[in-house]
């Protein structure tokens, strides 16, 4: 009895230790705002003044394109962003993600994060199913960034039969690519991001 109170102590101080306490009215709703680039991509005037295409994934109808891009206004040529934009489509539901730079490193270390979880869960339990994601897409974490519109991933099933799982933060609609990983999306993502110091 002393030995199951002790666990539920150290388990519950861990628990309150790992997730910053925060009040409700503190939390903000995830996803419930766009993000700084897909802002400035939604204003008048702003343009993309350079594309580059990196990568398209396409399963069973459901697609995403990886494009690395750069906005500026038009009106005030100084007001520059650069990030990746994702189109995710599946018939006819889509989402657009903008990820600025910073997003961009982020989502794409988030990605990593996943693919070593996955791998490290497969080698100790061979065959058990598991659905991965990472710490930055957690909610309860109450990070700077849950407020905004950006990419959410997870990985589910089993070593022989697995789906990466993408979706907007804050949406309902999730697009399925069965046999995709995400150290493969990290890899895009880090490409992506190379063109972008090039341009």
């Amino acid at each position: 009895m002393r030995t199951f109170i002790a666990v539920t102590f150290c388990c519950g101080l861990l628990a309150s230790l790992a997730w910053p306490q925060t009040s409700p009215q503190s939390q903000v709703k995830p996803g419930s705002e766009p993000s700084p680039m897909e802002a400035f991509a939604a204003q008048s005037g702003v343009r993309a003044t350079w594309t580059s295409e990196v990568a398209r994934l396409e399963q069973d109808g459901t697609q995403v394109v990886v494009t690395a891009i750069a906005l500026e206004d038009s009106q005030v040529p100084a007001k520059k962003a650069e990030g990746i934009r994702l189109d995710l489509s599946n018939g006819d539901t889509q989402d657009h993600i903008y990820l600025d730079k910073d997003a961009a490193a982020r989502t794409q270390s988030a990605l990593v994060e996943i693919a070593g979880a996955v791998a490290n869960w497969q080698a100790k339990r061979p065959g058990q199913s598991v659905c991965m994601g990472a710490r930055e897409f957690w909610p309860l974490y109450n990070w700077s960034w849950n407020r905004y519109h950006e990419l959410n991933a997870d990985y589910c099933g089993t070593a022989d039969a697995a789906a990466l799982v993408l979706y907007g933060r804050g949406k309902n609609a999730s697009f399925r690519f069965e046999g995709e990983t995400p150290a493969h999306l990290a890899t895009i993502l880090a490409t992506a991001i190379d063109r972008l110091k090039q341009n």
